[in-house]
């Protein structure tokens, strides 16, 4: 198992994408996923801001998935892996903390692509990983996301925050393929 990095990635500044609840009833589609793909310009990373609920889940895949297309990312295994990071950071977002919004980023490097999930700051514990039992229901996500990253960490931020990260090799193929 690796070890944890807490500052391996640089923390994100870019200017975020807000949605609200009715924008992601119908998720990003037709005219919305267009603003996002004007909003975001080839090489730049994307941040968006949901409303911290269940039914946000799929719309950040959604919109990870248009930039990742964006990106020219197509790659199956690469693709996935990303795809299966947010959904399970945002899910862990949404789940595990009182936030009424989450944040998060997608950046690209020459040989990764990186995955960044805030939460407001009103989370009970720092996210750990931990392997779960057959028989239990939940405690798979962290694992997941260790097993299809290069690398991934948390960071606390001084305003209380909690963010967790993931970077995806570029590859071609997952890590857990590696």
């Amino acid at each position: 198992m690796r070890p944890v990095s807490r500052e391996a990635v640089p923390p994100f500044t870019e200017e975020e994408i807000p949605l609200t609840t009715a924008e992601i009833d119908g998720r990003p589609t037709g005219a919305l996923a267009e603003d996002v793909l004007r909003h975001w310009v080839r090489g730049r990373p994307l941040s968006f801001r949901l409303p911290s609920l269940v039914r946000a889940v799929p719309v950040s895949r959604r919109l990870a998935g248009l930039w990742l297309d964006a990106e020219g990312v197509r790659a199956g295994h690469t693709r996935e892996a990303v795809l299966l990071v947010i959904s399970e950071l945002v899910t862990n977002a949404v789940e595990h903390s009182n936030s009424a919004y989450i944040t998060a980023w997608l950046r690209r490097t020459a040989d990764r692509l990186l995955v960044e999930v805030r939460d407001q700051g009103r989370t009970s514990v720092v996210p750990r990983l931990h392997r779960a039992t057959p028989e239990e229901d939940h405690g798979r996500g962290l694992a997941l996301v260790a097993d299809y990253s290069q690398d991934w960490g948390v960071r606390l931020g001084t305003d209380g925050s909690c963010s967790v990260w993931a970077a995806v090799p570029l590859s071609g193929r997952s890590a857990a393929a590696c």
